[in-house]
């Protein structure tokens, strides 16, 4: 179930997910119900079960059925694995430090999908970064005065795009860089 969006997905989402994912197993739209029993069936119970057995037995499913779901379709084996998973993202680079720790004042470029932003990064250069449920283009200078080597090689490699790097591993290396000069999160998502 995608949202046509690429940035991080918050602990929340995924519960709206599942929440969703129950109302459309109760709906009274068949195919509603049908594709949500569907969905249902990436659990081990309810694997062998035909879809109409499944909605068959749609009262006795629970919230944390739709949880282990929304994790099943996450690429979690379950929903404390996807959970440890974004808390343990939630250690890593958190550019709302950007903002608290920055005395001058830049004109980044702020964008409400990453799509928009990909094409200024493109178009005008930068360094395009997410911030909550939105994405910003910065300049070299930005990140210079944030203590930040805008030069080191491993921007170019990434392709200067950290919500869809070209190298994931030289994103690890800067997010390892950027978190030891403090700007990695401290925010664990509940």
């Amino acid at each position: 179930m995608g949202t046509g969006s690429t940035l991080p997905v918050t602990l929340h989402e995924y519960k709206v997910r599942a929440s969703l994912l129950i109302k459309d197993l109760d709906s009274s739209d068949t195919a509603r119900a049908t594709r949500a029993a569907e969905r249902m069936r990436a659990l081990p119970f309810f694997a062998a079960l035909s879809l109409g057995e499944v909605l068959a037995r749609r009262d006795t499913v629970r919230h944390k059925h739709g949880l282990a779901v929304i994790a099943r379709e996450a690429g979690h084996a379950t929903w404390t694995d996807l959970k440890q998973a974004l808390e343990d993202g939630a250690r890593g680079l958190d550019t709302r430090a950007f903002f608290q720790k920055v005395q001058a004042v830049f004109l980044n470029r702020w964008f409400s999908t990453y799509e928009e932003a990909a094409r200024s990064l493109e178009a005008q250069g930068g360094f395009l970064f997410p911030f909550r449920a939105q994405c910003f283009v910065c300049e070299a200078d930005f990140l210079q005065a944030l203590g930040i080597d805008p030069r080191d090689a491993d921007w170019e490699r990434m392709g200067r795009d950290w919500v869809r790097p070209r190298d994931g591993a030289a994103k690890e290396r800067l997010e390892a860089k950027l978190v030891a000069l403090g700007y990695g999160g401290h925010h664990v998502a509940r």
